[in-house]
């Protein structure tokens, strides 16, 4: 059987070689084949590479050039990879095998992120544990339905059934076309041992910009016909909504503002403690990449900066959503 590895880029550069590069370390049985289609924002920049489809893609956009990888391949089963990911020798052989399913729509893993110094350990952190929110994808050990994996894999008749990726979502494109799956009956599903390493990258002010607008394309998903936010979404706004507010009101009383800062700092330590032990124990799954400690100071920042994702995110969301009611 053949597979498709569509993989979306800007430009050929040293991350996307390495994330080629593990493609091509697949360990796989004699019955199964990779091809490689990388879309390319750039093609120009492409070195010669035997067995590569190279897919002109003018605009970035993820979507579009998704859509024309898939066109471009002909895999039974096709499986997204990004450019700047690091697959375990066994990811492709496990998501295929969880599309034996007939059930099973979609098959995706884990995000692990790689980054490291003081502000990559500090965004590790918070990304790889629920300071971000409960998404399975980020943290969780246990495999299981979800309602959208990092990357995934389809049969391609799964693909062609619900029309591909929206073209229009240039964020969430992923989460909508889970959720699409889902409303043909079939299950999405999460595979705990497929941890994918991601090299993130970006600055604290660019990492803050990405967050806001994956709120701001959360609004416009649901205004296109889809879901846009699940109860867990609506979970985590709604504690850290009463959170703060219950914070506010005892310090604002002299006789609890003692105890509301004693109990602030506590949780405060508690939430780099726990965040940290759940992030390591993703790290862990990955004992092949020989990863780095993170960095002291990272582990203390990571709630504060979880907490100004947070906060990106939900401004993303209402600016969103005022935008979608004046269209």
């Amino acid at each position: 059987m053949l597979v498709s590895v569509i993989i979306p880029a800007i430009r050929w550069d040293a991350h996307l070689a390495r994330a080629v590069d593990t493609v091509r370390a697949q360990v796989l049985p004699t019955e199964l084949e990779v091809e490689v289609a990388v879309a390319l924002a750039e093609p120009a920049t492409v070195p010669e590479a035997a067995g590569l489809i190279v897919v002109d893609n003018p605009g970035g956009s993820i979507p579009v050039g998704l859509n024309r990888a898939i066109a471009a391949t002909s895999g039974a089963v096709v499986a997204r990879v990004d450019s700047r990911c690091d697959l375990p020798g066994d990811y492709l052989v496990r998501v295929v095998r969880g599309l034996d399913d007939p059930h099973v729509g979609a098959v995706g893993g884990a995000a692990l992120v790689l980054d490291r110094g003081r502000f990559g350990s500090a965004y590790a952190i918070a990304f790889n544990s629920p300071l971000l929110g409960p998404s399975r994808y980020r943290f969780s050990r246990t495999s299981g339905p979800t309602d959208s994996p990092y990357l995934g894999a389809w049969r391609r008749e799964t693909l062609d059934a619900v029309g591909g990726f929206d073209e229009r979502l240039p964020r969430n494109q992923d989460n909508d076309l889970a959720e699409r799956i889902q409303a043909t009956g079939l299950e999405v599903r999460y595979d705990a041992g497929a941890v994918v390493g991601y090299v993130a990258g970006r600055s604290i002010g660019a990492t803050v910009r990405h967050h806001h607008s994956f709120g701001w394309w959360r609004m416009a998903q649901r205004h296109q016909g889809g879901d846009g936010l699940a109860p867990r979404h609506v979970a985590v706004v709604g504690v850290a909504a009463v959170g703060v507010v219950a914070g506010a009101a005892a310090l604002v009383r002299p006789r609890s503002r003692r105890a509301a800062l004693l109990a602030a700092g506590i949780a405060y330590l508690a939430a780099a403690f726990g965040a940290t032990l759940t992030a390591a124990r993703l790290r862990d799954a990955r004992s092949d990449l020989d990863l780095p400690p993170f960095d002291p100071v990272g582990v203390v920042a990571a709630p504060a900066l979880a907490a100004v994702i947070d906060v990106a995110w939900v401004v993303g969301l209402v600016r969103g959503r005022l935008r979608t009611r004046s269209s």
